[in-house]
């Protein structure tokens, strides 16, 4: 009889007289623990093995001057990546409310606006794990991050680009990820060799992010940067 056939039988034979069944089964080695793996990331997101292909042919560059960098145009965003969070996907919907409907839970939405504008939902912050309420009157407690920030995209090759072509990025949704204020705050425009995501188990989806947002507009790394966010994929 095959040894879990055996198993079976004196499990029901132990239950049946009131005794209690416990068995060690040899199952060798213990497995090796898990890696973190990918968390929740835009769709596109390139996965660990293509994530790390990808970052091995970015440009390796020192980051350029700031120089022509405007910031304060409409809702704090640079001038020259365009107005904020224009409706580039023409869902009759902006960028920053298709982001908060991707990323919060419970979401609620105002009457009148086609199921468009979001004024109550939970946040499950990606960069620290925390569970964040969000409402409209209180909105930049939970803000929109650019993933790679406008300011270094503009030094790590942005700044070459048409306004238009900017335009594009920065409403890129594979992009944009909603967090909290203070996360925003404490990241700003830094790449991955001077902020990481406070949680640890957000470290490898974070990197993959970075990588595919770089890959696809053609984006340099530092040096740093570069080693930096291969540590980060050695989470995965």
């Amino acid at each position: 009889m095959p040894r879990s056939a055996v198993v079976a039988l004196l499990a029901v034979l132990f239950a049946l007289t009131g005794c209690e069944f416990e068995w060690q089964i040899e199952s060798g080695p213990p497995a090796p623990a898990a890696s973190v793996g990918q968390g929740d990331v835009p769709e596109g997101t390139l996965d660990p093995a293509a994530a790390a292909a990808a970052l091995v042919a970015l440009p390796v560059e020192e980051k350029t001057s700031l120089d022509g960098y405007e910031r304060g145009c409409g809702d704090g965003e640079g001038c020259v990546f365009g107005p904020a969070w224009a409706d580039v996907d023409r869902n009759g919907c902006d960028q920053r409310n298709d982001v908060l409907h991707r990323d919060l839970a419970e979401v609620e939405v105002r009457e009148g606006t086609q199921g468009c504008v979001v004024v109550a939902g939970v946040l499950v912050d990606p960069y620290t794990g925390a569970t964040v309420p969000f409402v409209k009157a209180d909105a930049a407690e939970v803000p929109v991050d650019h993933v790679v920030p406008l300011a270094a995209a503009w030094v790590q090759g942005a700044a070459l680009w048409t306004t238009d072509e900017r335009a594009v990025f920065a409403n890129d949704l594979g992009n944009l990820m909603a967090t909290t204020r203070e996360q925003n705050s404490a990241k700003g425009d830094s790449t991955a060799d001077e902020w990481v995501p406070p949680d640890p188990a957000y470290a490898c989806s974070y990197a993959t992010v970075v990588i595919t947002v770089k890959s696809r507009y053609a984006l340099s790394v530092s040096p740093a940067e570069s080693d930096a966010l291969e540590d980060l994929l050695a989470t995965c």
